[in-house]
């Protein structure tokens, strides 16, 4: 067998060493890369659950906003088509009044994420757009939603109040009659259709529209979400 140069091992020995530390460096970067893509699907997989909660949370709130809305709709024609005055009408349409509801969709993964600055290493820049986008959509319908809350806590119930209506507009607020009570829950009550009332509950119809056309956008928002995230957890 012929024998190697010193060179020749020099060269040879070279190589094994520049091997190593390339094999060495290969290693740590799968290493971090697999550590990287767990931490990701873990993320994902996080958002993904809570945006589920989120849409049930919000399957309920739409339902119960429908039903106010249409105990105020119903409210507002027997006002503006009354033949007497006062005349008598369901308690279960004043508890309407003064409810209000919040889309309770917590998002607080999510931020955590991005205020790490985690979001930004995502590897789908479609899916890392629109999970950014999130809080802002949601913060528009949270503004008006509090603008709700505001106008009944302020607005309508005062007026109620002046009225000689709240006791049976509260007595009547959903989950009320579910506890037990010493004092009498009034069924129904007497009202006056006058300019003003109706005007209120002019107000209140225009809080459910807006609640009942911008829902369903954030909901389909969160659902495309959701649609990327198993896409992007299958691969």
């Amino acid at each position: 067998m012929k024998k190697l140069s010193k060179f020749q091992n020099i060269l040879i020995q070279g190589a094994t060493i520049i091997f190593s530390i390339l094999l060495a460096f290969s290693i740590d970067a799968w290493w971090a890369q697999r550590n990287q893509n767990l931490i990701e699907t873990e993320q994902l997989i996080s958002i993904k659950s809570e945006l589920q909660l989120g849409l049930h949370n919000l399957d309920n709130v739409f339902e119960a906003v429908n039903f106010h809305s249409n105990n105020i709709d119903s409210l507002i024609i027997l006002m503006e088509t009354a033949r007497q005055s006062p005349f008598q009408v369901s308690g279960i349409l004043l508890g309407s009044t003064i409810m209000w509801r919040t889309s309770d969709v917590s998002i607080s993964t999510l931020n955590s994420i991005m205020a790490s600055g985690s979001l930004n290493q995502l590897n789908n820049a479609e899916l890392r757009v629109k999970l950014a986008n999130l809080p802002a959509i949601q913060m528009d319908l949270t503004e008006d939603e509090l603008t709700t809350k505001d106008f009944v806590e302020n607005q309508m119930v005062p007026f109620l109040a002046k009225t000689g209506l709240l006791d049976a507009a509260y007595s009547n607020r959903p989950g009320f009659k579910s506890f037990s009570s010493q004092t009498p829950v009034a069924d129904f009550a007497y009202i006056t259709p006058t300019e003003e009332f109706i005007g209120m509950l002019t107000v209140r119809r225009v809080h459910f529209w807006y609640t009942q056309t911008q829902l369903p956008v954030f909901s389909n928002y969160m659902k495309e979400l959701i649609k990327l995230i198993n896409l992007e957890l299958e691969k």
